[in-house]
């Protein structure tokens, strides 16, 4: 049983409690959350050790196989490198950082020290995605030619999303690493790198800031330059009618599927051309998929990759890739302009 230890036990936080299981070989023993008044209520629900200060955690915690981030991102390198230092693999929530550069100094520390170092990239096993990716592999849509990825909702409630609700609509301020592009980004430049298997050749965004704040941007849009896919990726809370999750074209077929005012991805339409000139036309109804990776897939194949069991995980390298992609388009949308992607 793999000893699991928390870094800001939150919403997302008690999350991440609810896939430490013994089914999946965890166990949570100890958190640290700095605000006293939180640790009261959790001290209720949970009989784990509670600390307030980090350095402390780190001293009295040395028997933990993982420390978990769950805070806001602005945080996640100090708090990375710290864990990694003090000999702890880690677990950190999406985004990796803030920035390409912070993320290579987490990369130099897990290495230095010779611990595993993993994002949450939770979508990666969104039950949409896994589809995509069959259908894909299958054939059917033949050559891919074009790709959309896009999440547009309005949800009153992003903007307060975590224990401090609106006194502390963390989401909408710069300081803690706010907005859409940071927040949906991560999931969708992810998807898109394993989609194409190889780095853009350069990038176009664009950010608005239209409703909800002007500090951090509630929508933002992006073309990744893959020469002969056209793949673009959007995102939006402003959007009451929402667009299709995923658009994707081929030279033989279609596969779409529909966007919902909340994230519940379950209606799919796979259109294509078999090899006798039959059209075919499926529609699929996917069960139980609202962020289904938020079930928690990433903890179940996590010891399994450890254990030698399962092939790919989530690598650093990959994600520190994702934040490079993310401020690409951050910048490209400040320049007004195209930016390549130099090795």
């Amino acid at each position: 049983m793999h000893k699991m230890g928390i870094i800001g036990l939150g919403k997302m936080g008690e999350f991440h409690v609810g896939w430490m299981t013994p089914e999946n070989q965890l166990q949570f023993v100890a958190a640290c959350e700095m605000n006293k008044d939180r640790v009261k209520e959790l001290k209720k629900k949970y009989d784990v050790r509670f600390y307030t200060d980090i350095d402390e955690f780190l001293d009295k915690e040395k028997e933990l196989d993982f420390a978990v981030i769950v805070t806001t991102h602005e945080t996640h390198e100090a708090l990375t490198v710290k864990c990694l230092n003090a000999g702890l693999n880690v677990i950190v929530e999406k985004p990796m950082s803030m920035s390409y550069e912070s993320t290579q100094r987490m990369v130099k520390a897990a290495e230095k020290n010779k611990k595993h170092l993993f994002v949450h990239q939770s979508s990666r096993w969104d039950r949409d995605f896994l589809l995509l990716q069959e259908t894909i592999k299958s054939g059917k849509l033949g050559k891919i030619l074009q790709i959309e990825s896009k999440v547009t909702l309005c949800d009153k409630g992003w903007p307060e999303w975590g224990i401090e609700g609106s006194s502390n609509p963390w989401r909408i301020k710069a300081k803690y690493g706010g907005g859409m592009l940071f927040d949906w980004g991560p999931h969708l430049v992810d998807e898109m790198l394993i989609l194409m298997g190889k780095d853009p050749k350069g990038v176009y965004g664009v950010l608005q800031s239209g409703v909800w704040s002007k500090e951090v941007d509630d929508y933002f849009f992006a073309l990744l330059d893959y020469d002969d896919v056209v793949c673009q990726i959007e995102c939006s809370n402003n959007a009451r009618i929402p667009a299709p999750r995923w658009h994707v074209v081929g030279s033989k077929g279609t596969f779409l599927v529909e966007g919902k005012a909340d994230p519940v991805w379950e209606d799919v339409e796979l259109r294509y051309l078999k090899d006798n000139g039959e059209t075919i036309n499926e529609k699929i109804k996917l069960v139980d998929s609202m962020e289904s990776g938020i079930e928690g897939g990433f903890y179940r194949d996590l010891v399994p990759f450890l254990e030698g069991k399962v092939d790919k995980f989530v690598s650093m390298y990959e994600t520190s890739k994702v934040v490079r992609v993310l401020e690409m388009i951050k910048k490209s949308s400040e320049q007004g302009k195209y930016l390549s992607f130099d090795k």
